[in-house]
């Protein structure tokens, strides 16, 4: 192993334990007065992007949907089913009386040096409730990749970071779902 190679996986350890161990955390809120849907269907928009790469965008959302239902015995919700209309175009009196979820995803940013990279993107993701007019659960989460280029490709860790991204608001908006919170 060349020195400069050393140095390179060196800075790269240090960069990742750094960002895991001081990035940003996820931010969960939920309204004191959220109660779980049981036996509806949750129905899902799909998510806004400014400035974010189109595949990225698309496997967060589908990963996410995809998640949901897999876990969907562990809410209160029949199925959670995509609106394939634009919102625009959905009658606002029926959406009101529904439970729905929504979100976005921007702030994507690459970083790229000679060795590594850095990938950094934020996400949210809203539940409302029907009859209200704003959302009583609300999930922050930004997250962000580094990677030595000899290790992996920016292709894969977006790839990954998407994943990623869709099992956490995944995991993050079932638990107040919950029939039995944890």
């Amino acid at each position: 192993m060349t020195w400069r190679a050393f140095l390179s996986s060196l800075l790269t350890l240090l960069a990742s334990l750094a960002i895991t161990g001081c990035g940003p955390k996820p931010k969960v809120t939920v309204a004191p007065t959220f109660k779980p849907a049981t036996a509806q269907t949750v129905y899902i928009i799909p998510f806004t992007a400014a400035l974010v790469p189109e595949s990225f965008r698309e496997t967060v959302f589908n990963d996410f949907v995809d998640l949901l239902n897999s876990h969907r015995r562990q809410t209160g919700a029949t199925s959670f089913v995509i609106l394939k209309e634009e919102v625009k175009d959905v009658d606002p009196v029926w959406l009101s009386g529904q439970h729905y979820i929504s979100g976005d995803i921007w702030s994507y940013v690459e970083e790229s040096g000679c060795c590594a990279t850095n990938i950094r993107v934020k996400a949210r993701a809203y539940l409302t409730e029907p009859g209200m007019r704003v959302p009583s659960v609300e999930i922050f989460l930004p997250m962000e990749t580094f990677f030595d280029h000899d290790k992996s490709s920016v292709e894969r860790e977006r790839d990954r970071l998407a994943h990623d991204i869709a099992r956490e608001l995944a995991r993050q908006i079932t638990a107040p779902l919950a029939l039995h919170p944890r």
